[in-house]
């Protein structure tokens, strides 16, 4: 008798054992459910392609720019003879790719790609005031690219001439960026074309370019054919000579130093 009795109470205590275990494991569980759960945010880096904030420090490290003057970014102001090419579903994205890019650069002053976009724009549709003053202020705010040097340097030798901005602009592009020929080439034309005071520096431009690119063949082609405009013969011959290293199966080079050749010694 005193044995079941024993038994009874071992079997009782077990019951409130695992009764109080039940119990914890269920607060336990509650208190889990009512903790907040921490979310990682991933950050976010800016770049020249993602507008930023207007006090957001620029890549050259200052943080607040010059403020700019020029025309409304917003403003889209095309020039009739300019646009009838287009159809009118493409001048109306034109016209929104404007706002949005002068809205973007109004917002932030430090958006270079938004700067260079618009100037795009508002040349394309002949509001080359417009483009002036957004590649300009493009120059300010990031003096080291090379790209809104360049495209004022054409803005201002074919659209709104003024040669002494265009040199300027393009061997600060060069400057900039050496291994871009195009802007040799540029430049060069601009000498030769348009600027009677310094034709004579159209090759130089060009041979500055060869040392800067040795290996690019545009170049080569250029002073090549600029020396035979010049009748230059014998250094034409030179430098076509050179092109036929660097592309010796080309026929029509080979056939144009031969040609060269008569004129020389007819």
């Amino acid at each position: 008798m005193e044995k079941l009795k024993n038994r009874n109470i071992l079997i009782l205590l077990g019951v409130i054992v695992v009764a109080g275990l039940v119990i914890l494991l269920f607060k336990k569980k509650e208190a889990l459910d009512t903790t907040p759960t921490v979310v990682n945010t991933p950050v976010i880096t800016s770049t020249d392609s993602v507008p930023k904030k207007q006090d957001t420090v620029t890549a050259s490290g200052a943080s607040n720019n010059p403020k700019y003057t020029g025309r409304d970014p917003e403003e889209v102001h095309p020039n009739p003879d300019d646009v009838k090419i287009f159809s009118e579903k493409r001048k109306e994205e034109i016209y929104s790719g404007i706002t949005v890019h002068g809205r973007n650069v109004k917002e932030n002053p430090d958006f270079l790609n938004g700067w260079l976009e618009l100037g795009i724009l508002k040349k394309v549709i002949g509001d080359y005031e417009g483009a002036r003053d957004a590649w300009e202020y493009a120059n300010i705010i990031r003096p080291g690219n090379s790209i809104s040097f360049s495209n004022l340097g054409e803005l201002y030798w074919r659209y709104l001439p003024n040669y002494t901005k265009s040199e300027a602009n393009f061997k600060t592009s060069i400057k900039n960026k050496s291994d871009d020929p195009s802007v040799y080439i540029s430049l060069s034309d601009l000498y030769f074309y348009s600027y009677a005071e310094k034709k004579d520096f159209a090759d130089d431009i060009l041979l500055e370019g060869t040392k800067a690119n040795p290996e690019d063949t545009n170049l080569v082609r250029a002073l090549a054919a600029l020396y035979e405009r010049q009748k230059e013969y014998t250094k034409a011959k030179e430098w076509w000579t050179k092109l036929l290293e660097k592309e010796p199966n080309d026929a029509e080079i080979t056939a144009h130093i031969k040609g060269l050749g008569e004129k020389i010694n007819p």
